[in-house]
């Protein structure tokens, strides 16, 4: 199974095979819904040594790019990009720099962002720095809580590769506060590197996560943040402790109760969903064939489970829960045929879902964009990616 690699680890396959740093650069589309239900996209592309991220809005008629790259250096690359809306509307996207030597290594310390867009531009309320000096700095995360409060959780990787430390800081009175110093540190061998997080309906903050446990395999978490650690609630939700679980997505409803999508080895990847139900975690199924990947769930009207996904052979599906179990909704919307990499996920405010993805075949990379209209999927012109 092709499986997204985190850029670190691409990084020594690079350093080790010689392989083109092109060949490893998926642009990693994220799909969010302002309060508009217009749909914002950001994403990476390659500009010579370095990829940049790209934001863009849909105006009804045609994508708008919201400002100019973020890269705050044009010497430095970013591997991905998070968007979020604040319940007042305003736009937020974080994203890691981290510079490449010229072959391909690691060179100077990354840096994380967080900005705000202003209308003009993307502002910084004030400088986050990492953590640790010489890492590198990726998979963040930002979500807005019901007051308009950032947070950002992310990830860095010292010099050397040998440990995963994931952080999570928010913004109060226009200064970064720690809140996580890093209790989910673990070495990179230990770590699936998969989470997810979430914010409750009061704030508090939630995280969806996979990690190796002693004298069993990698098992998937769902946990509160109690002030001190991550603590488990219910302990794990694998559906086989003793068999590999990772690709984690979570979602919480308007009463905070968390839907968890994730992967779980069983003679190939099937999907597992499961809800808790205050005292357990309930199986909502396992739908789909093997050789499942890269699950995205989210909520329709009345807190219906909607999973996407990327099945082998078939491309991507998405489905709705029902009393009767899980349903299709509408047919494959990749092109047949097509390598899809990462895929994500957005419900609208009538409970229709929508979805962006990368795929590629023997006509190139390009980016993907449809949406249910209740009936059928509708395309939508992509956002205007272009790899170089």
């Amino acid at each position: 199974m092709r499986q997204v690699l985190p850029l670190v680890l691409v990084t020594v396959l690079i350093t080790t095979l010689g392989v083109s740093l092109e060949a490893f650069d998926p642009p990693r589309p994220v799909l969010v819904l302002d309060n508009h239900d217009q749909p914002w996209a950001a994403w990476v592309e390659r500009r010579g040594k370095v990829t940049v991220g790209q934001v863009a809005r849909w105006d009804r008629n045609a994508w708008v790019s919201v400002g100019s790259p973020l890269n705050r250096n044009p010497e430095q690359s970013v591997a991905s990009v998070s968007l979020a809306f604040g319940p007042d509307g305003s736009a937020w996207a974080a994203w890691g720099e981290r510079p490449f030597t010229a072959t391909g290594t690691e060179g100077d310390e990354g840096r994380l962002h967080v900005a705000k867009w202003s209308g003009k531009s993307w502002d910084e309320p004030a400088p986050l720095p990492i953590h640790t000096a010489g890492t590198v700095v990726e998979n963040q995360e930002i979500r807005i809580d019901s007051k308009g409060t950032p947070w950002i959780l992310w990830s860095e990787i010292p010099a050397g590769f040998q440990s995963d430390n994931i952080y999570l800081a928010v913004l109060k009175d226009k200064t970064w506060s720690l809140v996580d110093d890093s209790t989910l540190t673990t070495d990179i061998s230990s770590s699936s590197r998969s989470h997810e997080l979430a914010l409750g309906p009061d704030g508090r903050p939630y995280l969806a996560y996979s990690e190796m446990v002693y004298h069993h395999d990698f098992e998937v978490y769902f946990s509160s943040w109690d002030g001190a650690h991550w603590a488990p609630i219910h302990g794990s939700l694998n559906l086989d402790p003793e068999n590999y679980a990772s690709f984690v997505s979570v979602v919480l409803d308007s009463q905070g109760v968390p839907t968890v999508a994730f992967l779980q080895a069983s003679d190939g990847f099937k999907l597992a969903v499961r809800r808790f139900n205050g005292k357990s975690w309930d199986l909502l199924g396992t739908p789909g064939s093997l050789g499942a990947r890269n699950p995205k769930v989210a909520l329709s009207l009345g807190g219906a489970p909607v999973l996407a996904a990327v099945e082998r052979i078939v491309g991507i599906t998405v489905r709705q829960r029902s009393n009767a179990g899980w349903v299709d909704l509408g047919s494959v919307i990749s092109t047949p045929g097509a390598f899809v990499d990462t895929l994500d996920l957005a419900v609208d405010t009538q409970g229709d879902p929508w979805v962006i993805w990368t795929e590629d075949d023997q006509n190139g990379q390009r980016l993907g964009l449809s949406h249910w209209t209740g009936r059928s999927w509708e395309a939508l012109t992509p956002p205007p990616f272009s790899p170089r």
